[in-house]
């Protein structure tokens, strides 16, 4: 997993200062995962490509993740339509990804398959559904989206760290509790993700909200306080303080959202992640 690192700091910067925070015996499985889900969403995302080709090949990811095929190179076509050189490295490497997986301590392996067809299933459904609608019909298929996607996340994260930790992650008797707030801050991290593009996916014809954002907004407030909840419940320095700072990133971005002019997309300075990553430090000390 090592060579890989520098691919992982190259397809996501601030997830990446999670990562690299974690003990050792959680980093490989979480990197790992982020790079065969990151890798699965360029595949879908490669809009160039028609619809249906793009549902094989997530099939065919899906597929060889789980172990039911061999792994066969996507055509050039879809690492040549990558947005960032990155991207196309991940997508062309992607069978080198496979192997990796096998060398994961158990149960490590079966929790990242479990949660990348989570994940691929919820891309699956945001390539058809949006083929024919361009706005969600409910609040529910919100709230189902955004925990495929990232709420199964959290409890991928919980259920690894109390797999390679144990009572030094969390109180035993607390874990389902742990796994239920962890899916929450999630599912919190994605709404930052639709709040923030909002605007631009609608040009592309696809809304992920069907009512009010403002309380949306308000919600995914409500899921990262959760996540901040969730991290100071950890009993390891390094687990806590990667837990934390997603949420505190988060917080500032949605606080941008709110400030921001209509049809401006947010992004918060670099001033913002540093101060944010020293705030993590301290309160997890």
């Amino acid at each position: 997993m090592q060579e890989k690192v520098t691919l992982l700091r190259d397809v996501s910067r601030s997830f990446f200062l999670s990562v690299s925070a974690l003990p050792a015996e959680m980093r490989s499985a979480v990197g790992l995962a982020y790079l065969l889900a990151r890798a699965t969403d360029s595949a879908a995302d490669a809009r160039d490509i028609p619809l249906n080709r793009r549902l094989v090949a997530l099939e065919r990811m899906r597929a060889a993740i789980a172990g039911e095929s061999k792994w066969e190179p996507l055509t050039k076509e879809f690492c040549a339509g990558a947005d960032k050189p990155a991207e196309a490295e991940l997508l062309s490497g992607f069978g080198e990804l496979l192997p990796l997986l096998e060398k994961l301590p158990s149960p490590q392996p079966e929790l990242v398959r479990s949660v990348l067809a989570t994940i691929i299933k919820g891309q699956q459904w945001d390539l058809t559904f949006f083929e024919e609608h361009n706005c969600v019909l409910s609040d529910e298929q919100t709230r189902l989206y955004t925990y495929r996607v990232a709420g199964c996340v959290g409890r991928f994260w919980t259920q690894l760290g109390v797999s390679a930790l144990g009572e030094k992650f969390c109180d035993p008797a607390q874990t389902d509790a742990m796994q239920e707030i962890a899916a929450r801050y999630g599912c919190g991290l994605q709404l930052v993700n639709i709040l923030r593009d909002r605007e631009e996916d609608a040009r592309r014809g696809r809304s992920y909200l069907c009512s009010d954002p403002a309380e949306w907004l308000r919600r995914a407030e409500n899921y990262l306080r959760d996540g901040v909840r969730y991290a100071h419940n950890l009993r390891q320095f390094r687990v806590r303080y990667a837990s934390l700072l997603p949420a505190l990133l988060g917080l500032k971005t949605l606080a941008a959202i709110r400030r921001a002019k209509s049809g401006k997309r947010v992004k918060i300075s670099r001033l913002a992640v540093y101060s944010s990553m020293l705030r993590a430090f301290f309160s997890c000390l």
